[in-house]
């Protein structure tokens, strides 16, 4: 795994809709070593802690694609170009190579990995079905992005305001096959649908967890997480897991 540096990142370009939005990054060097399903920790601008993002890599450039859920969140959305920020990365470990055909399932900010994932595969020749679910029309700047993933894009929309009408996990007992690896990434109450779809077909399937993580490179221990294998930590042992090793809540969790 290669070892984690403080890069620096320079913002080119961004695209903000309501509380949500994607910054996009150049920094040649992180671009160069991340790997799909890594995260890097993100100086927030006048925050001490940084935030752990799941990024993409698109022709040389790292995205981060991100909901402003609080002052730091915030602040990363109101960064202007040209603006200088510090991320910690490569951390964490990546999403594993599939056995056959990719099907690839993303709800909100989960579109990050998954698209870096989706980009990887194509261009290493893989099949990748690519499904993200969006609460309404106002998540379609991610559009453009998904379809230049290489992947087959179906979009959906929970209103029905654009693309299909629905959740990407209504489709995955008529679309997954024999052979498919599955990964899925997003709120709590999606990745658990899809890990149950998965273990009824007996497909291998891959979650990416989403905690507060202080350092993220093992040192601080507040990413602890009950595993049904035993606690592991989601920076150093993550942040993806196999499916059927999570406990997931009952409750929804909004991620």
């Amino acid at each position: 795994m290669t070892a984690w540096d403080d890069h620096r990142m320079v913002l080119l370009d961004k695209e903000v809709s309501g509380e949500r939005g994607v910054l996009v990054f150049e920094a040649p060097a992180l671009a160069e070593v991340l790997r799909p399903g890594q995260f890097l920790n993100l100086e927030a601008p006048g925050r001490l802690l940084r935030r752990p993002m799941a990024p993409a890599v698109m022709a040389g450039r790292v995205l981060v694609f991100l909901r402003a859920r609080g002052p730091g969140t915030r602040a990363l959305l109101d960064l202007a170009p040209g603006a200088r920020v510090r991320a910690l990365g490569p951390l964490g470990n990546g999403f594993p190579l599939p056995r056959g055909r990719a099907v690839l399932a993303s709800g909100g900010t989960g579109v990050g990995p998954l698209l870096f994932l989706a980009r990887w595969l194509s261009a290493r020749g893989h099949e990748v079905l690519f499904l993200h679910g969006a609460r309404d029309a106002s998540e379609g700047f991610l559009l453009p992005y998904l379809r230049a993933s290489g992947a087959r894009v179906r979009f959906f929309t929970e209103d029905g305001s654009l693309g299909e009408r629905g959740l990407p996990t209504d489709l995955l007992s008529s679309v997954l096959r024999p052979g498919d690896t599955l990964y899925a990434v997003g709120p709590e109450p999606m990745m658990a649908a899809a890990a149950r779809a998965a273990e009824a077909m007996g497909l291998p399937a891959y979650v990416s967890l989403e905690a507060a993580m202080a350092c993220g490179v093992g040192s601080c221990l507040s990413c602890r997480v009950e595993l049904k294998s035993g606690p592991a930590h989601v920076c150093k042992q993550g942040p993806v897991f196999p499916a059927g090793e999570v406990f997931f809540a009952e409750t929804p969790h909004v991620r």
